[in-house]
């Protein structure tokens, strides 16, 4: 037990690294799939997609509509820039570059915008699909794809980013 409180007091800045870094990761990795009896394809959140099986291997864009176009890219922009800042502001804080007050709003802002922005990109795509008939996600319909990573990884990396700047937190209290 004092092992694990330990790992946790001094392991606080790294989780906010890993929360960035998992996010970015989530980025270039679908965000869900399908494996119906036609086809097996793969969906990022800017709107790619790629079809693998049967062959041949097709890569394009998913949906055309320019309103969920644009919407997917921007928001998969701002996730980008903002687990970037995450780790090089998590950085910065462990070169003692930055306070702790600063190092914290920053994070917590931004690991709330990627929880908000991936939600209403889950949000976004289920209406898209509504308004015809079918839903994106598990369910009956037309529409019959699975969540994957790219859609897991940003509320995974976001409890990081809150973890680290809670054992901080609890790090700078025992100073």
């Amino acid at each position: 037990m004092v092992f694990v409180i330990n790992f946790f007091n001094k392991s606080g800045t790294f989780f906010p690294i890993i929360g960035g870094v998992l996010t970015l990761i989530a980025l270039f990795t679908p965000t869900s799939f399908s494996t119906d009896s036609i086809a097996t394809y793969y969906v990022w959140m800017f709107q790619t997609y790629l079809h693998t099986d049967p062959p041949p291997i097709r890569i394009g864009l998913l949906r055309w509509d320019p309103t969920l176009l644009t919407f997917s890219i921007i928001f998969s922009v701002i996730i980008f820039l903002s687990a970037l800042i995450i780790v090089l502001i998590s950085i910065k804080y462990r070169k003692d570059s930055i306070s702790f007050k600063n190092f914290k709003n920053f994070l917590l802002i931004l690991a709330i915008l990627i929880l908000i922005l991936t939600l209403a990109w889950i949000i976004m795509m289920e209406v898209y699909y509504m308004i015809y008939g079918a839903n994106h996600w598990v369910g009956i319909g037309l529409g019959h794809y699975i969540p994957h990573f790219g859609i897991i990884g940003p509320f995974i990396g976001s409890i990081f980013v809150v973890l680290g700047i809670l054992c901080e937190r609890k790090n700078k209290k025992m100073k």
